[in-house]
């Protein structure tokens, strides 16, 4: 789906959609309000907006972009936009990526074809697959939403879920394999699931606190990650 103000751009930006072999079933409004609408007719799994609209729009994109997401958690948003001032405000909806204006062919498709790998390959899917972990003699399946961080504690490795901690036998490496692109390796002991991240606190020896949504234990981030995480989390931080 598409929300675009500009006339011009948007068939532009549309047409280009049309001829990339990924995409199909393409949808595209100038009005928020519209694209709420299409957005709940037509489950998008990619939704590309503008942010900052014309002038007799109540709301921009970033307002729409919060709106679907509460509606389809699962839709992937790319904001397409020439203003830089709304990163720390898209946090709310954890966009994919960010395409500057004037849009460009080549950076529209290598935008599309990861989307695509990702939804085609991250463990983080639709699909209702979840993970088997063993622990002695307990077996544990857990989906890869459900996680919020994975700790290395020692010898043991701790997987951290809304529904409690999980004490597994193996390693970050392997886990960091296992679940895709939704996670990062912020520290050589945790791995981080991106959706859950609520805020991250800059300490004095220059690493990072990260605090998680609706979950009260934090992780750690060395300051050797800090741009890794900006690249995925928000780029233009």
């Amino acid at each position: 789906m598409l929300l675009e103000d500009e006339a011009y751009t948007r068939k532009f930006f549309k047409q280009l959609l049309i001829n990339n072999p990924l995409t199909t079933n393409i949808y595209d409004t100038s009005n928020c309000k519209e694209a709420i609408k299409l957005a709940k007719e037509h489950k998008p799994e990619i939704a590309m907006l503008d942010i900052e609209l014309g002038s007799t729009e109540a709301m921009n994109g970033l307002d729409a972009a919060k709106i679907i997401s509460n509606l389809l958690p699962d839709t992937i948003f790319v904001f397409v936009t020439g203003y830089t001032k709304y990163a720390v405000d898209s946090f709310a909806v954890h966009p994919f990526d960010y395409i500057i204006k004037p849009v460009n062919k080549d950076r529209i498709t290598e935008v599309i074809a990861k989307i695509v790998s990702r939804l085609n390959n991250s463990a983080i899917s639709r699909k209702d697959n979840k993970l088997t972990f063993k622990n002695k003699d307990e077996t544990y399946f857990i989906h890869p939403r459900d996680i919020i961080f994975i700790e290395r504690q020692s010898r043991d490795t701790l997987v951290h879920t809304k529904y409690g901690v999980y004490p597994v036998n193996d390693n970050l490496t392997n886990f960091e394999e296992m679940l895709g692109n939704n996670f990062l390796r912020v520290h050589q002991s945790f791995l981080i699931n991106l959706s859950k991240v609520k805020m991250i606190k800059n300490l004095a020896n220059r690493s990072f606190d990260i605090e998680f949504l609706g979950y009260n234990k934090k992780a750690s981030m060395s300051r050797y990650k800090f741009e890794e995480f900006k690249e995925k989390f928000a780029p233009l931080l």
